[in-house]
């Protein structure tokens, strides 16, 4: 069951990295937290600012069968966007794992595989919410924390815990309903189907019309061509 085994840090270089390295020791559902992580990291690695008065938590799954790793990152994208409409805060999702509140990142998800062949050994999920730290005056313009939104602090193993029961009300319902999980993650999605939206190509930005949305990539239509766009093209 998720957190039924529970560790916590103090500091650690990245909650994600020491499940990588740790998950034959540790049962499904593992969760890890730390007060401060050192290297955290997000996306293609790139840096996760994770100073203490933050959220900062890593899950471990061992899954039996082979299942696509974007499910849990839907399932906790979904599980922290109803766990802050609790709190009594109206966030959504930036296409594929970032949580946004009025235009600025609050929350980020990140799964990892660990595989033997094709076959998934253990898969990590990754969460980091920026609750009562500081944000540093070079992302003023590009996040925000819990903190500021609401004007008080927050216990941060209430937090968790309540994303937690979410997380496992979600695993229970969509484990095997996993397309319907896809829906509730689209209709979430501060992007639509249809829209036009703004990407890279080649560097260059183009406007495009998003004709599908997919877990791992969105299907834009520009100037009569079909481009398949990934996060990393959208400015």
């Amino acid at each position: 069951m998720i957190g039924e085994r529970l560790i916590t840090f103090d500091e650690i270089p990245s909650t994600n990295l020491y499940l990588k390295e740790n998950y034959e020791r540790f049962p499904d559902g593992t969760v890890v937290v730390a007060l401060t992580q050192i290297m955290g990291y997000g996306r293609e690695g790139r840096r996760w600012y994770s100073p203490r008065g933050g959220l900062w938590f890593s899950v471990l799954f061992k899954p039996r069968q082979s299942v696509d790793p974007h499910f849990y990152t839907k399932l906790f994208a979904v599980a922290v966007l109803r766990a802050l409409e609790r709190l009594g805060v109206r966030a959504d999702l930036k296409w594929p794992n970032d949580v946004y509140v009025h235009g600025k990142k609050l929350a980020g998800i990140l799964a990892e595989g660990i595989f033997e062949g094709r076959k998934v050994k253990a898969l990590i999920v990754g969460v980091g919410v920026n609750v009562n730290n500081e944000i540093p005056k070079e992302l003023a313009e590009k996040a925000i924390s819990l903190k500021v939104l609401t004007s008080k602090e927050w216990e941060l193993m209430t937090l968790l815990r309540l994303i937690l029961r979410y997380a496992r009300s979600l695993l229970r319902k969509y484990s095997k309903k996993k397309e319907a999980l896809t829906r509730v993650w689209k209709g979430m999605l501060m992007q639509k189907e249809g829209d036009e939206i703004l990407f890279l190509d080649e560097g260059k930005e183009k406007w495009g019309r998003i004709v599908k949305i997919a877990s791992d990539h969105l299907l834009v239509e520009s100037n009569g061509e079909l481009k398949k766009v990934c996060s990393l093209s959208l400015p």
